[in-house]
């Protein structure tokens, strides 16, 4: 069993309300981020526990994980949670955005990532047909060629020479995969696939990523 978490331990604060952030999502999320080096707190936030500027004033981090968005709607589903955030982020906070919540990071949703968002499904060359749950290969920054959990994720189409980006992998299509970048203070990052994924919950051969999400983590929050 963990230990229990102490207040020294940064605070992750997580959406998790249903269809929008998926319950078993957001708890993948939370198992990755306190099993990371940086041993986050949690704590969920969402219709039971709506997300305040005073919960952001004490969090290292904020997490939109995956669910169902739609990026037509998305500034009216997240109506509430889009000017903290943004504000959170801007003063100097974290975004993290895995799968769908990487749909809504750019200037459709919480508008905190640089670049123009799309469907990896579709996009050409792609080795995912449709939403079903598929095992990819990504190639990471050190160049190795990587097998992920992939279920209906996103890439992000970054203009040339934007500053303070660091592209952490791409699809083996060319397109981004995941990456970092700098909003105001703060820093923003998106994650297509699962890195989170738990073995039983993953596609079948995508093994397990964590040491992935856990580099990005320490690019994200350094």
């Amino acid at each position: 069993m963990a230990p229990p978490a102490t207040q020294s331990q940064p605070l992750a604060l997580i959406h998790r309300s249903e269809p929008l952030a998926s319950k078993g999502d957001a708890e993948a999320a939370a198992r990755m981020l306190r099993q990371s080096p940086f041993k986050f707190r949690i704590q969920y936030v969402g219709p039971d526990n709506p997300l305040t500027a005073e919960l952001l004033s004490k969090a290292a981090l904020f997490v939109q994980p995956g669910g169902e968005v739609d990026t037509e709607t998305a500034k009216r589903d997240f109506a509430k949670e889009i000017p903290l955030v943004h504000k959170f982020v801007a003063d100097g906070g974290r975004y993290l955005g895995i799968c769908a919540g990487g749909f809504v990071a750019g200037k459709e949703g919480y508008d905190v990532f640089p670049g123009k968002v799309g469907s990896y499904v579709g996009s050409p060359d792609s080795e995912a047909e449709d939403d079903d749950d598929y095992a990819i290969p990504i190639v990471w920054r050190d160049g190795k060629k990587r097998t992920v959990d992939f279920q209906d994720g996103n890439y992000f189409k970054i203009p040339r020479g934007t500053p303070g980006v660091t592209v952490m992998a791409t699809y083996t299509n060319g397109l981004i995969a995941a990456a970092v970048a700098t909003k105001g203070r703060g820093k923003a990052a998106f994650i297509g696939p699962h890195f989170e994924s738990a073995p039983d919950d993953a596609a079948e051969g995508s093994g397990t990523n964590l040491d992935l999400g856990f580099e990005l983590l320490d690019v994200l929050m350094r």
